[in-house]
């Protein structure tokens, strides 16, 4: 039986074959500059041009190195960490061109419906849309739900108390931490519908970064 592994004991030009099979694979090519540079320096290593060194350094060269590079893949891979970057990468406003009127539309649906979590993204969304269209928060690509409690809480420091627990139930519901209940949708929506009708303190809020 022929199993389909690298020799143990490769020569300068098969250890030279193998790896650049190895790194000629698509899931590697994640920082293309950096990555030619890292690549062109291993194959280095196994330049025939080079200084003459035991054939078993480059056979653990080889070996070391395609095990490290899958065990990378494998890992940058997984669907959870995948999932980790993608949740984590944004923001609390990450759709473009929904306005807060949009958001309160799809949290009222979704409380017709008893979608509680649903209600707790999208009516906080709807709040922090409303201050940036009242201008009391600047448009901030990638503020998240706590930066906009923090910001908010100093134009309405009445309802900083409100705005961080909704901030902590809208990452809970977003990341998987936790789920809504009613109760905790309704406040959400019942917050929005209190700083709609409130006079901010600050000018900015969205200063505070």
């Amino acid at each position: 039986m022929i199993l389909d592994t690298p020799p143990l004991d490769p020569t300068r030009s098969e250890g030279r074959r193998l790896l650049e099979q190895e790194l000629s694979k698509p899931r590697y090519a994640v920082e293309p500059s950096l990555w030619d540079r890292f690549r062109e320096w291993l194959l280095g290593l196994l330049d025939t041009t080079g200084p003459g060194l035991p054939s078993w350094v480059f056979a653990l060269v080889v070996l070391v190195v395609i095990a490290v590079l899958a065990l990378a893949a494998v890992l940058l891979l997984r669907p959870e960490a995948r999932g980790r970057r993608s949740a984590t990468d944004r923001g609390v406003l990450d759709e473009r061109g929904v306005d807060a009127t949009a958001y309160r539309s799809r949290a009222n649906d979704a409380l017709r419906q008893g979608n509680w979590d649903a209600v707790v993204l999208d009516g906080y969304r709807a709040l922090v849309a409303a201050a940036v269209e009242r201008t009391v928060l600047d448009e901030l690509p990638g503020r998240t739900a706590h930066e906009a409690s923090v910001a908010l809480s100093r134009a309405f420091p009445n309802e900083g108390e409100a705005l961080r627990a909704g901030a902590d139930r809208f990452d809970a519901v977003r990341y998987g931490h936790g789920r809504a209940c009613e109760a905790e949708a309704r406040e959400v929506l019942a917050l929005d519908e209190r700083l709609t009708r409130a006079r901010p303190r600050l000018a900015h809020a969205g200063a505070v970064r």
